[in-house]
C-alpha cells in the first residue's frame, strides 16, 4: 500500500525557513522597504563606490560579502537559516541572487546556441520590414535588441519573459550592428548578445528603480528551476535538444 503523501507546511511569509514565494515580496511590501534603505543607507552606511546592491547583501546578514553585479562575478543564494535582520531583507537578498542567476541562464544559453547552431542567433538577427526600415534611417545599423527581443519572445511568454523585456525597453541598448553584414558581423552577433546581457544584468543590479520594477510581484523570488539553461536552450533551438553542463 502506498504511503499517503505528506503535507507541505505553508509558507510563512516571515519567516523564510518554511520557503520562499512570489506573493511574498508583496505581502512585506519588500519594494518599499528597499526604497527606504537605500535612501538612509547608501549615502552615508554603504562604502564609497559600493553598489547598492553589494551593500545591502553585505548588511542582511553577519557581513554577507558577495558581488552580484556580473555575469562572472561570485554571487549565491543568501541561507535562509542564517540570521538575517528582517525577512525583507531577506527577500531584497535573495532576488539579488535570484535575478544574477536568471541572467546567467540566458547568458550561457545564448553561449551553447551560438556554437550549435549559431543560424539561430543569425535568423534572429535578420531584420524584419520594419527593422530593415529602421536599418535604413540608420545607415544599415539596427539595435542589438532588436535580435533580444526577439529570442525573448521564442523563449515563451511568462513573467520574467515579460520582466526582461520591459527591462529592455526602459534601458535601450546603445551597441548597434551592420543588417547588410550579419554573418560577418565584428563582433559577433552572439557577443552583442552575451554583452547586452551583461550590461542588463548591471543596469539591474546598481540601480534600484530598475531593480525594484525587475523583481515587482515577486517574479524572481522562487527557487529556479534545475536545468533551466538546458530548458532555456531547448526552446531557443527546439531542433537540437542539445545537453549542456549546468555547472
Amino acid at each position: 500500500m502506498a504511503s499517503p503523501i505528506e503535507a507541505r507546511a505553508p509558507i510563512k511569509c516571515d519567516d523564510p525557513k518554511t520557503g520562499i514565494a512570489p506573493f511574498c515580496w508583496n505581502s512585506l511590501k519588500v519594494g518599499d522597504y528597499m526604497e527606504s534603505w537605500h535612501k538612509a543607507n547608501v549615502p552615508k552606511t554603504c562604502k564609497k563606490d559600493e553598489y547598492w546592491s553589494v551593500c545591502f547583501d553585505r548588511m542582511a546578514t553577519s557581513n554577507f560579502k558577495q558581488d552580484c553585479t556580473g555575469i562572472t562575478s561570485s554571487c549565491e543564494a543568501l541561507d535562509p537559516k542564517l540570521h538575517y535582520l528582517s525577512p525583507q531583507w531577506y527577500y531584497g537578498a535573495f532576488n539579488t541572487w535570484s535575478i544574477n542567476d536568471f541572467f546567467k541562464t540566458w547568458h550561457k544559453a545564448l553561449d551553447t546556441v551560438s556554437k550549435k547552431n549559431p543560424a539561430t542567433l543569425v535568423d534572429a538577427a535578420t531584420p524584419n520590414d520594419f527593422d530593415t526600415f529602421l536599418g535604413a534611417q540608420n545607415n544599415g545599423k539596427v539595435s542589438v535588441d532588436v535580435p533580444l527581443n526577439a529570442l525573448v519572445r521564442k523563449a515563451g511568454k511568462n513573467a520574467k519573459t515579460d520582466a526582461l523585456a520591459a527591462l529592455i525597453k526602459a534601458y535601450p541598448a546603445k551597441a548597434k550592428y551592420d543588417s547588410a553584414q550579419i554573418e560577418k558581423a565584428d563582433p559577433p552577433i552572439a557577443t552583442h548578445l552575451k554583452t547586452r546581457l551583461e550590461e542588463l544584468l548591471k543596469i539591474a543590479e546598481t540601480n534600484l528603480d530598475a531593480f525594484v520594477d525587475f523583481a515587482s510581484d515577486g517574479t524572481f523570488s522562487l527557487k529556479p528551476r534545475d536545468f533551466a539553461v538546458e530548458s532555456l536552450v531547448d526552446l531557443l533551438y527546439p531542433e537540437g535538444r542539445i545537453m549542456v553542463s549546468i555547472d
